[in-house]
Parts: structure tokens; sequence; C-alpha cells
């Protein structure tokens, strides 16, 4: 079993940036001193005349009856004033709750690079900013594809773990890190590439869905050779994206046969090679190519680009991938955009919705795709 680095990224919402002179200065106007002890509720109690009880509900209390919303005013006001901060820590023993959440990734590459998990990153962000969470990332450097033993012991200092399944995890994988998540009892949710039948927290897309929508909308473009650019045959997305262009096809009475399937393992040579065989000859060639995701899209641009072609005039190109991430290319491609941050965002509220209310169900999301309509197809 590898090494586990772990890499702690803490979210916080902070207020907007002061000048340092200016704080201090009417700090010590306010304060007398700029070396004085950070204000505590007891000094917030006693400007407001209330109890040190009263100032924690009204600090800490999204919506109470137990103070006034004038005595709740009149507190946050004078903490405001007083530059008072609550202190995370003593609030996670007092909840017996650390307030943090851990990201494992199963990645060898460095994931912030990688567009889909950064923007699944950011969904994550996102709700941990809103729910008072921050976040550890871990990152393994042992077996990539799934969650490592030292992983799942090192999240036991975490309140629950954030799982996103990348094109390194076979589906075996993916079920091995269930069982071993189940067994320790971590709660946890998972984003992407799940197919089992698990009561977990998991959120994606429907794979096949998309398969067979990508296949209907290019054979009423005309297209009848149709050919599948994906990344490897073991990974859970690529058997359910041909299930489905395969149904697709099937309706209008056309076959995706084995030879236009081609699996690159994510290597810029192995697609060129594979491309080159598929336009050998104008009588073979396909007229159209979907790809399975961002990166072997942009393999596909290179080779058009090194070979002298053009989209769409020579091939037609249908992506899979996330939402906005072609925007940059030209021609603009058209492709069936998964929404990535929204699968970060909702990933996250439902681990925090079980940690915070025990006995909440699992709930298992299927996010819906979108058509983005560019020039390529």
């Amino acid at each position: 079993m590898g090494d586990v680095v772990v890499c702690a990224v803490y979210l916080f919402q902070v207020e907007p940036w002061r000048d340092d002179r200016e704080s201090g200065s009417m700090r010590r106007a306010r304060r007398g001193s700029i070396d004085m002890a950070a204000p505590k509720l007891s000094d917030i109690a006693k400007r407001a005349g209330v109890s040190t009880a009263a100032v924690s509900i009204a600090l800490n209390k999204g919506a109470t009856t137990r103070v006034s919303e004038e005595k709740r005013k009149l507190i946050r006001g004078i903490a405001e004033e007083l530059g008072y901060y609550p202190n995370e820590l003593a609030k996670a023993l007092a909840e017996q709750r650390t307030r943090l959440l851990g990201l494992v990734v199963p990645l060898r590459d460095p994931i912030f690079f990688n567009q889909f998990i950064a923007q699944a990153l950011s969904g994550i962000q996102s709700t941990l900013m809103r729910r008072g969470y921050n976040l550890l990332v871990f990152s393994p450097s042992g077996k990539p594809g799934r969650a490592t033993r030292d992983q799942i012991l090192e999240s036991r200092f975490t309140d629950g773990l954030i799982l996103i399944n990348t094109r390194s995890c076979t589906m075996q994988d993916v079920n091995d890190t269930i069982e071993e998540l189940q067994a320790a009892q971590i709660k946890f949710a998972m984003i992407n590439s799940y197919y089992g039948k698990a009561p977990i927290n998991y959120v994606g897309v429907d794979d096949a869905a998309i398969g067979a929508a990508a296949a209907e909308y290019l054979v009423e473009r005309g297209h009848r050779r149709i050919a599948f650019l994906s990344g490897s045959s073991t990974l859970p997305a690529h058997m359910h994206l041909v299930k489905g262009l395969r149904k697709g096809l099937a309706k209008h009475g056309l076959e995706l046969p084995d030879d236009l399937i081609g699996c690159t393992q994510y290597e810029s040579e192995r697609a060129f090679a594979i491309l080159d065989g598929w336009f050998r000859t104008k009588r073979g060639r396909p007229s159209a190519i979907f790809t399975a995701d961002d990166q072997l899209l942009l393999h596909l641009y290179d080779y058009v680009e090194a070979r002298g072609m053009s989209i769409p005039q020579d091939v037609s190109v249908l992506g899979r991938g996330n939402a906005h991430s072609g925007n940059h290319l030209r021609p603009r491609p058209t492709s069936l955009a998964i929404p990535t941050f929204r699968m970060g965002e909702l990933a996250s509220d439902l681990l925090i919705d079980l940690i915070e209310k025990p006995g909440t169900v699992p709930q298992r999301v299927l996010l819906p795709y979108e058509l983005i309509v560019g020039t390529t197809a």
C-alpha cells in the first residue's frame, strides 16, 4: 500500500480586505490598545447587558425565538464592532464534530489541472462555504483507481468523505472502496461513474442515456457510420456509453462495430494511431465521431489540425464533457454537457445532511445533461 500525502485545503467565507493600518488605528481608538486580548463572548454580553448564553444563541443559531430579533441585532452589531470571530475549534468540540470533510480523488495526475475535478471541486467549495465546513484533500500515491486503506483510516479525523471517481477507477475499484467505507462505518458521498445498487449517496449522470442521445442526434443529421473515441474499455462510463450508443443506433437499423470503438488509454500517440486507421481510406471512414470526454476531444482536435483536415467538413464531432469547457475551442464543439459543478455541490449537501441529521436516507441522484449546439455536428 502506498503512502498518503495529506494536503489541507481550508475553505472559509472571509470579509473583504481592509487596510491593516486603518483597521489597527480603529482598534486602538476603540479598545485603547492594539495588543488587547481577542474579545470573548463575556465582553459582548457585558456591553449588551445580556447573559453569555444569550450571546452564544444569537451568534450561532440561524433561527430562534429564545433571543428577540432586536437583541440579536444588538449583539451582532457589538460583536462586529469588537472584531469578534467565533472559535471554530470550540464550536466543533461542542458539536462533537470536526466540521472537516475529506476529498479523495483516485488519480495519479495533478487533480487541480483536471477540468472535471476542478469544476466538481468548485461545486464542493460552494456548499462547504455556505454550510460552514472545511475541506481536507487526500492525495494518493498508492494504487490508482481507488481509495487506499490508509486514506480510509485517515478519514476518521473528518466527519465524512467525498469521493470523485476518475478515469483510473474500474468497476471493481469502486465496489471495493464502497465496501471498505461501509465496513468502517464512515459517512461518504460519491460523484461520477457508479452504476451499482448499493444504498449510498451518489450524484452522477445516466451515461447510457447520453450514449443513446448522441446516436439519435447524429443519425438525425444524416450520419450512418459513427465512431466512438474513448479512454479505456474497463471504465464503467465507457461500458454504459457503448450500451447507449448501440441501443440508439439499433432503433435506426444501424450498428456500432467494434472496429469503430477506439480506446486511447488517454495517450495522444494511441489516439493518432486509432484515427489514422479510421481515415486510411475514404470508403470506410466514419462521417462522425463521438468523444467520451474533454481530453479525448482535444486529442481529436490536435489530430485534425496535424493532418490538415477540417471540422465538420471532413468529419463531424460530438463531445461528452463538462459544461462550457469547450468555449475556447474553434470551431466551437457541439456537446452533451455534464453539470459537474452541480454534482459537487449536491454531493456535499447530501453528505452534510447525513452528518447533521442521523437517519437520513441516502439518495442516488442522476442529473440531466444539456445539449450545447456548436458548429461541429
